[in-house]
């Protein structure tokens, strides 16, 4: 199923798993989700951004002068 979700195209799928009950509840509670599902939902996202966010950092790291940064 696709659907579009703050201007993003999503593809969701229907899967089986165990998943830790007792995490679940208290990402739930702490992000005040109407469904586990928004929870789950939610920290899978949070956690696919910071993944692109450590890429793109150590794809500029290489890209850096430290030496001409500290001349001052």
């Amino acid at each position: 199923m696709r659907i579009k979700e703050r201007g993003r195209d999503l593809t969701l799928v229907k899967k089986t798993i165990e998943l830790d009950q007792d995490a679940i509840t208290r990402i739930r509670t702490a992000l005040n989700t109407k469904s586990e599902k928004d929870a789950v939902n939610y920290v899978l996202r949070q956690f696919d951004t910071d993944i692109q966010l450590a890429n793109a950092t150590l794809h500029l790291a290489g890209n850096l002068d430290i030496e001409r940064v500290f001349d001052n």
